[in-house]
């Protein structure tokens, strides 16, 4: 009688406790569910975010493009004034083709841009405007995008003369790269609080420090970074220092769908055909950048004429204009732009025969 008493207590108790449990449960997602909710709402109304810079392209080979709707990025996703197609027609373009050095990512206006000052100073003793410069920087860019922007934008406007921008991280993977699992980044990014809270975590300094190469390895895709584009992990530890700045350029810290864009061999392999497509179209075609010795042996071979920022810099000291060649991730400054943007321009006009209606 006692044990069957005790059984049926605990029998009781049992249904209790689960009850309370269940309760609890109920609470805890009601709650929860509500503080999402209200955290929702918080971020969609006061959070409200500026147009992003860049956006995810259809065109998988140059994976990112300029935003249109960014401010200082005309409908032709170039950082430029609105162009209209048949106003510049019979003028001599120019395309220039490069990342944040040709973008001219630390100075604020258009008209401060390195391209800018290169169409101004050959217009300068005109009497009316006879030089286009189309400006085709996009920040993180390498050889391999350049290449399909010449193929897939650059030459539908019928260039006289195309330069091309050389930086270290041409070796290297681009800043941003698409996700594998494109449905499932779209559907994450339908929640505002919960890819800030992510976002918030991995790139915080712990984040950062303990979290983020992990992720990077075992789930690229939840590099988040913005709707269809993630980030890319950080170089190797042993990567030398002026390349470690950038991303990553080796094969085990890059997805196998991006391997055509790193090292050297294939550089060269896009600097060959980039000055494939030039010459096949009968295009002047012109390398500036920070060519050192070998890269200035490889564009030679493939037919480029060459004038570096090293050329256009002898005898100055860059830090002056805003660029720390020990910073290898530094750019010009406003002044820095005009001196390159000048000098680049008394090049052009000593060595390439400039006039209207070509």
């Amino acid at each position: 009688m006692k044990q069957n008493m005790l059984s049926a207590f605990h029998a009781m108790l049992s249904k209790e406790m689960k009850r309370k449990i269940r309760d609890s449960i109920i609470i805890f997602v009601i709650i929860s569910t509500g503080f999402f909710a209200l955290g929702e709402i918080f971020f969609r109304t006061f959070k409200k975010e500026p147009p992003s810079m860049f956006i995810a392209s259809a065109n998988q080979q140059l994976v990112y493009e300029l935003n249109r709707g960014y401010k200082g990025i005309n409908s032709f996703g170039m950082r430029d004034t609105e162009i209209d197609i048949n106003a510049i027609r019979d003028l001599y373009k120019i395309a220039i083709l490069g990342d944040s050095h040709t973008y001219s990512i630390n100075v604020k206006n258009t008209e401060e841009t390195f391209p800018h000052y290169v169409e101004e100073h050959l217009n300068k003793n005109s009497q009316q405007k006879i030089v286009k410069v189309l400006n085709f920087g996009v920040p993180g860019y390498n050889t391999a995008q350049e290449l399909e922007v010449l193929k897939s934008k650059a030459l539908h406007f019928e260039p006289n003369l195309i330069i091309l921008q050389y930086h270290i991280n041409d070796t290297h993977v681009c800043n941003y790269i698409q996700p594998q699992d494109k449905e499932l980044n779209l559907l994450l990014h339908k929640s505002k609080l919960l890819v800030a809270l992510w976002k918030g975590i991995l790139y915080s300094p712990v984040g950062k420090r303990f979290l983020l190469d992990w992720v990077g390895d075992k789930f690229p895709d939840a590099l988040l970074f913005q709707e269809g584009l993630v980030g890319t992990r950080k170089a190797a530890d042993d990567e030398v220092p002026a390349h470690k700045p950038h991303p990553p350029r080796t094969k085990d810290r890059v997805p196998k769908r991006y391997h055509y864009m790193l090292g050297e061999d294939n550089w060269r392999m896009h600097v060959r055909e980039f000055a494939q497509w030039c010459k096949q179209k009968n295009i002047p075609f012109l390398a500036t950048g920070f060519i050192g010795e070998e890269e200035k042996t490889v564009f030679l071979q493939e037919g480029f004429d060459v004038y570096s920022f090293y050329d256009i810099f002898q005898g100055q000291d860059m830090r002056d204009y805003g660029y720390d060649p020990d910073n290898t991730k530094s750019h010009f400054n406003a002044q820095g732009c005009y001196f390159v943007g000048t000098f680049l321009a008394d090049y052009i006009h000593k060595r390439y025969a400039i006039s209207q209606a070509q």
